[in-house]
């Protein structure tokens, strides 16, 4: 059975109930491409969408040292994404006359590139005029620059890190700038970021809808967009859909063939493979829940269809591990056998954050933000709206899809992101040890704003059902439609959200002088004021500013003296955190005068 059947039937595994006046004549489902082949054609025009898009900041003539520049920038690219928004459906209205479906798919796989393709567009009016990526040669990206530097030079990356972005930043310096590893990064950065609105799209487009992928998927990875680092991002919202697909998978496994599971395994394991390549630690959080939520749904599967089914599932997941481990069982050796060594102290603004908050993340360049006022005060019990609102659906989407296995998945993911999450950082003082738990943050807003989504979709759905029961005519049924309206109403507003996240997150990174203001913006500014490799300084930038760089063997030296100073300092004080005996919040004041004189009334009355 392919998966377009299985796409069809209900989380019981049985077919979805039908009239029985349709049992000769089934309902058509207009314009639907029947070939999977069309999933291909819409990863196509959301990657091309996506480049074209970033490729337009070319045409913006700003000079993005000064905030009138980078305002008028930033507006340029908005003007650019409204015309495409426009063109787009200008193309998709009047051919949904003909073709309902397909023009609605290429339509929304085009506005999902678009989103981030506007984002990684400002982030190159950020960086226009320097070859330097965000931060130079500083922090992750120079450590980045220096292991493509050694993979050049015959040389190892850090054995805990995954492999896969060095391995593809080398290559990069190797055959695309001429030796260059700081522009490698920067493409490889600014390629990245555009791709992540066609990665969301493309994995939710395995369980959903083209419409409902857009506005959940795309719209659920908005806030985790991360210029700096972007291929971790991509991980995440990656790796959920596809966790979801194998559930779902599972629940139905009384419906596959033998060869179909192990097809449909070695797929889903060799993507898996992949992303964990490419990043690991979503899998670090997400594992014990999805482990124990596959346990479940197989003893599920025995009691209800039996050991053939069992059998089947056991294909499925054996596929699955076996592939898995073909594509990343090297590396996953390296960091079991290494993890014992491997501790985490970096100590940063949201370590000090209250646990239970996750809406908003301070990371490690927390700008203005202020410990004494993070984070902001919530209207019920210290617990904000927006969290409030997530709530509300994560429970009501467990409560309309209680065996949806999309459902399912994200929320055992969610529930293995707090265990660990309150694990670590109960630990954290006794073993001054932070393990990275600040992280969670992301995958439990991902999680939480997915959860919402299919609330909202689920609701809809039963909606939908239960009107087509009502307005059934006799006779065969009419073809199911996309409305227009529906359709107009969705791009237009997902658009127009997805341009002002663009925009908000571009302007983060635009440079800003770290000596007047801290943040995300510095990055910026250190690519800006870092002269070429060749001795060029940006033209945006003075003379008496521009620093000179770093050679690659002077980064290499300096970054393996910094490594033996850690390493000798952690023998020396092996339990000594850079947090242990620092308290960021202020002292509280004395009161003074007025105030004073009604204190000392109050206590001596």
């Amino acid at each position: 059975m392919t998966i377009s059947a299985l796409d069809e039937l209900e989380e019981t595994g049985r077919p979805r109930a039908t009239p029985p006046d349709s049992a000769t004549s089934p309902r058509p489902s207009a314009g639907r491409p029947e070939s999977r082949w069309w999933l291909i054609a819409e990863g196509a025009t959301g990657v091309a969408a996506a480049l074209f898009a970033t490729w337009l900041a070319r045409y913006v003539n700003v000079n993005p040292m000064l905030r009138m520049g980078q305002v008028s920038g930033l507006a340029s690219l908005q003007l650019f994404l409204l015309l495409m928004l426009g063109a787009t459906l200008a193309v998709v209205i009047p051919t949904m006359r003909r073709w309902n479906l397909l023009p609605v798919q290429l339509g929304a796989a085009a506005i999902s590139g678009l989103a981030t393709g506007i984002t990684a567009a400002g982030i190159s009016v950020a960086l226009k005029g320097t070859s330097w990526p965000l931060n130079g040669q500083n922090g992750d990206s120079a450590t980045l620059q220096n292991w493509a530097y050694q993979l050049l030079h015959g040389g190892s990356v850090d054995q805990t890190y995954p492999p896969l972005f060095p391995h593809l930043l080398s290559l990069t310096t190797r055959f695309v700038t001429d030796g260059d590893p700081g522009h490698a990064l920067k493409l490889l950065d600014l390629v990245f970021t555009a791709l992540l609105g066609p990665t969301a799209y493309l994995a939710w487009r395995l369980l959903l809808p083209p419409l409902w992928a857009l506005g959940i998927g795309v719209t659920a990875a908005l806030p985790l967009l991360d210029p700096y680092k972007p291929y971790t991002s991509m991980v995440l919202v990656g790796l959920l859909p596809v966790l979801a697909k194998l559930i779902q998978l599972i629940q139905r496994a009384q419906l596959l063939r033998r060869r179909e599971a192990v097809l449909l395994g070695a797929a889903v394991g060799g993507t898996l493979g992949v992303l964990f390549l490419l990043y690991s630690g979503w899998f670090v959080w997400s594992a014990a829940g999805l482990v124990v939520l596959a346990l479940v749904l197989l003893v599920r599967l025995q009691r209800v269809h039996g050991l053939r089914a069992l059998g089947v599932a056991g294909l499925l997941l054996g596929s699955t591990a076996g592939t898995f481990l073909l594509v990343s069982g090297s590396y996953l050796y390296q960091l079991l056998t290494a993890a014992g060594a491997a501790v985490d102290r970096y100590c940063y603004f949201d370590v000090y954050t209250e646990p239970t908050y996750f809406a908003m993340s301070g990371s490690d360049v927390p700008g203005a933000l202020a410990y004494s006022s993070w984070p902001l005060p919530g209207e019920i019990g210290g617990v904000g709206l927006f969290v409030l609102l997530l709530l509300a659906g994560a429970g009501a989407a467990l409560a309309l899809g209680p065996r949806n296995s999309v459902v399912l998945a994200v929320a055992a993911a969610a529930a293995s992101a707090f265990l660990m999450r309150y694990w670590y950082a109960s630990h954290m003082f006794q073993n001054q040890a932070i393990m990275l738990y600040p992280r969670t943050n992301a995958q439990l807003l991902y999680c939480f704003i997915v959860l919402t989504g299919l609330a909202l979709f689920l609701g809809a759905e039963r909606y939908r059902s239960r009107r087509l029961k009502t307005e059934r005519a006799p006779g065969p049924m009419a073809a199911v439609r996309t409305p227009r309206g529906a359709v107009v109403g969705a791009f237009c507003a997902l658009g127009l959200l997805f341009g002002m996240a663009a925009s908000s997150t571009a302007s983060t990174y635009m440079p800003q002088d770290p000596k007047l203001r801290a943040g995300y913006g510095n990055f910026a500014w250190a690519a800006q004021t870092l002269r070429s490799p060749s001795g060029n300084c940006s033209p945006y930038t003075t003379a008496d500013a521009c620093r000179k760089s770093a050679t690659p063997d002077e980064v290499a030296t300096y970054l393996e003296q910094r490594a033996v100073e850690q390493a000798q300092q952690l023998q020396q004080q092996p339990l000594k955190s850079p947090c242990s005996d620092y308290n960021p919040y202020p002292k509280a004041g004395s009161a003074s005068g007025r105030l004073t004189a009604a204190m000392a009334a109050l206590v001596r009355g």
